[in-house]
């Protein structure tokens, strides 16, 4: 009988949510995996060589543009001429699209406006410009017969959220500890896409993957307010979420449009909500 050879994956940035999710996600459909991160462990800025492999998911975060591309610096060095049959997927973010007051969802078309990220707040402000910095750092890589498709992710969840200062992770141990929380800001619209078919659809996208550098949003498409995520909530379990006073002048409108990847490679969501937030819970 032959022996089916195994697809190798490297996730660079595997301490995060997303990166520890589509770690193990991949090693439950029997991919070889390898990570590395900043930390002491695999430390991927002492890195000397990358071992071959089929796939290649660039995952890191930097507070700092230039340690971002000190960092992309350090991978381009790595992968050379070596790697130009391995697929490479740079995971992006929706924040490049900056603030949205118009209640329409982001488009891959969409111009990147410096005006909108300006309208940003602080943090994501930096945030945004970093991936903007190191879509275009992609672009070039691509352009030199590199295999690149760029991601931009919107809003996730899954096992690994729960350690992290996000709404949806803090509502959930809210529920988890019985213990009020206080949210400012309910005048803003979020979509929710669990981590399983976040990983499910970079895997598919990481095929598409060509010196074209394709861009595809990564999300569910389907909004709904933090108003009515709290209504849902404290009316489905008992949840102890109190609203405070606006601190928003104008809708926050955060969802993507996936219709171009929906139409190309044929994907949808398939996690319900509801049952995945019970899971999390119990």
């Amino acid at each position: 009988m032959k022996q089916i050879k195994l697809k190798k994956i490297i996730i660079i940035g595997g301490s995060g949510f997303v990166g520890k999710s589509l770690k193990d996600y991949c090693k439950r459909k029997s991919f070889k995996v390898l990570s590395y991160s900043r930390g002491e462990k695999k430390n991927f800025i002492k890195i000397k060589k990358l071992p071959y492999c089929d796939y290649i998911f660039y995952c890191l975060n930097s507070k700092k543009i230039s340690d971002s591309l000190k960092l992309f610096n350090h991978f381009k060095h790595l992968i050379k001429e070596n790697f130009k049959s391995t697929k490479i997927l740079f995971f992006s973010s929706g924040a490049v699209y900056g603030r949205n007051n118009k209640g329409k969802k982001f488009k891959e078309s969409d111009n990147i406006n410096i005006s909108n990220i300006n309208k940003l707040d602080g943090y994501k402000k930096e945030y945004a410009k970093e991936k903007i910095s190191l879509e275009k750092e992609f672009t070039k890589l691509a352009s030199l017969g590199f295999k690149v498709s760029i991601i931009r992710g919107f809003t996730f969840y899954g096992k690994y959220i729960l350690k992290y200062k996000y709404l949806i992770s803090q509502i959930i141990n809210s529920i988890k500890y019985n213990k009020k929380i206080y949210i400012h800001n309910s005048n803003v619209y979020r979509s929710y896409m669990h981590s399983d078919d976040m990983c499910r659809w970079l895997l598919k996208i990481i095929n598409y993957s060509s010196n074209k550098c394709p861009i595809f949003n990564v999300g569910s498409d389907k909004s709904i307010s933090i108003k009515n995520l709290v209504k849902f909530f404290n009316k489905k379990y008992d949840a102890k979420i109190i609203v405070k006073k606006e601190l928003l002048e104008k809708t926050d409108f955060y969802i993507p449009s996936t219709s171009l990847v929906r139409k190309k490679l044929k994907l949808k969501n398939t996690i319900n909500f509801n049952h995945a937030i019970k899971t999390l819970i119990n």
